[in-house]
Order: C-alpha cells, then structure tokens, then sequence
C-alpha cells in the first residue's frame, strides 16, 4: 500500500478514535481533572480544560487540513480532488459531535427549569450558555446526532418572556429534528461532488484553467450552502410557529431584530447571499403570509 494511502488512513481514524474517547480522556486521571460531564457544570473551566477542551475541539479541522495538504502534494489529480470532497463529507458527519466544545454551559437552575417547560413534549436537553459573544439573545443547536442539546442564553432566560422562550426551544428543537446540520452539509458535500466530477473528466492536472474551475465550484457550493442554511431557518420558524403560535415566533424575532442594533435593510442584497440567516423582516413577513392552507406554517389541530 502507497505511503500517502497509509497516512491518510491513519489520521482519519486518529480523528475518529480521539473525538469519540474524548469524555474518557477528560475523566481520566492522566489530566488529573476530576469527574466531568459532557458539559462542564459552571461557566468555570481550568486551563488544562480548557486546553483539552479547544484540542479536540479543533483536532478535527486540523487533522483535515494536513490530509487535504498531503493529498494535494503527493497524490494524482483526480485522487486529491476526491480526496477533499471525501473529507469534506467525514468533517460534515463528525462535526455536530464536537459543536458542543464551542460553547460554555451549565445546566439551568430550578427557576430556569421552569421557564424551559414552557413547551411540552420537548425531546432535547436543555443547557444555559454562559459566554455568549455573538448577541444578548439566542438560542443553539449543538451536539447530536446522538444527543440533541439546545443552549439558551442566560440574557434570553432573564429577559424574555415565557412565550417567546417557547418559540426559541422549538425553533432549535425543529434543527435537531430534521438534522438540518446534517441537510445541509450533504448539500455542500453534494455541490462538491458534482465540481469534482466536471473538473476531473475536463483535466488531468492542475492547469490555470482547472484551478478556475475549482474555485468556481467552490464559489457555487458556499452559495448553495448559505441559500439552503436561509430555507433552514425559514422552516424552522414555521415548525415553531405550529409548535407554538405566530404571534410568538414573531415577537421573539422582533425582540432579536431589537438587540441587534443593526438595520439589516441597508445590507447589501450581494452581501446577503452570503449569510447565514435571512434578515429578521424577511422571516416575520413570511409567516405572516402563512395561512392554514399553506400546511408547514399551520397550527396542528388538537
């Protein structure tokens, strides 16, 4: 067998063997760190946590990266370009595993418990972020597919009401019923697989013109991507919205476009086709268009 292929092989499964014995790692009295749940108990990490937490964190991305790396300087064109598409597909599969490490969390305390059984029948665990950075209200999808945890920020339990803290658990909990994480990487995975079958059947090296047609490719899966993560969000408002009500939804999303601070209408339409999330007028006037009829968007009877 090919040097490459052995290396290859290897740090494959090294990623592999390390995300899943991670918890074991962290328990274990090689770190001297004690017993540790999947989710630290306060926002308090010490650093040897905290190192090993943002280690294995990014073994996965870095692991990765040397792959593609070796795979692009010894491999034949044909082989590295699938190479890539291949992990591309290990990393959209593994990576909802190791989401959990990039958030702080504690489990909610009994007044919070209450506020969280708002919506019945929730199938999900529910956590308290603790360092949120990216804005005063949100609610996470993280973890799974084997164990679906919703995080909640500690200002959007404090400050929002009963109402619309339903409508972010059943938002997030509609990600983690249909493996929305999951959609739409096989999208990404899908958009690559079919550059790479163009790409490879034009060239047989890396000429100027197949690096142009790589990058377009490329160009053509991160729009695909953004687009269909876009729909992802639309459907899950309406799930929400059927779980809950409109008017909660709505609210809830009108209390997210308050904190902000930003007006997304001056946004420009070509720099919109890169984010994420649709702006937040976009997603209210599209329930509000909802009718009965529509069925996604229509509240379950009894």
């Amino acid at each position: 067998m090919e040097p490459v292929v052995v290396l290859t092989v290897g740090l494959a499964v090294a990623a592999v063997v390390v995300a899943a014995l991670h918890q074991w790692i962290l328990d274990s009295p090689l770190l001297e760190l004690g017993e540790v749940a999947w989710f630290p108990a306060s926002g308090e990490l010490s650093a040897a946590r905290a190192l090993a937490r943002g280690a294995v964190g990014a073994v996965l991305p870095t692991a990765a990266t040397v792959v593609a790396a070796l795979l692009v300087l010894t491999a034949p064109f044909a082989v590295w370009v699938w190479g890539v598409v291949g992990l591309l597909a290990a990393t959209v599969t593994l990576s909802p595993l190791l989401a959990v490490y990039r958030y702080e969390a504690r489990p909610p305390t009994p007044e919070e418990a209450a506020v969280v059984e708002t919506l019945p029948a929730l199938t999900c665990e529910v956590v308290v972020v603790t360092d949120t950075t990216d804005g005063p209200v949100n609610g996470y999808a993280i973890g799974g597919p084997f164990r679906d945890v919703i995080g909640v920020s500690e200002f959007a339990l404090e400050y929002l009401p009963a109402p619309q803290v339903a409508a972010l658990l059943a938002h997030e909990a509609c990600h983690h019923g249909e493996r929305h994480v999951l959609l739409r990487g096989g999208v990404s995975v899908a958009v690559l697989g079919a550059g790479a079958a163009v790409v490879t059947a034009l060239f047989d090296a890396l000429v100027p013109a197949a690096a142009a047609a790589l990058l377009a490719a490329v160009a053509v899966e991160r729009l695909v991507a953004y687009r269909t993560m876009r729909r992802l969000e639309f459907r899950a408002d309406a799930v929400a919205a059927r779980r809950t009500s409109v008017d909660a939804i709505v609210s809830l999303l009108t209390a997210l476009d308050d904190a902000a601070g930003t007006d997304q209408a001056r946004v420009h339409p070509v720099l919109r086709l890169f984010s994420t999330h649709p702006t937040y007028a976009a997603r209210i006037a599209r329930l509000r268009r909802r009718t009965p009829d529509e069925g996604e968007g229509a509240p379950t009877p009894g």
